[in-house]
């Protein structure tokens, strides 16, 4: 199924920062073309190998 990216925003990791052997991670709003909202948490490093934006349209399970 295709969705549309309607938002990012980076994990808040607060004063420690990431965790040790982690990654930043992203919170991402993806819309269906039925109107459906869903939450996904995508790597950071994965969004922009992938030239991942808003307004982007990406294809998921």
């Amino acid at each position: 199924m295709k969705y549309k990216v309607i938002d990012i925003s980076e994990e808040d990791y607060g004063c420690e920062g990431i965790p040790e052997n982690s990654e930043l991670m992203c919170s991402v709003l993806i819309e269906s073309s039925d109107g459906t909202q869903k939450w996904l948490k995508i790597a950071d490093r994965y969004l922009r190998e992938n030239d991942i934006d808003i307004g982007s349209v990406i294809t998921a399970d």
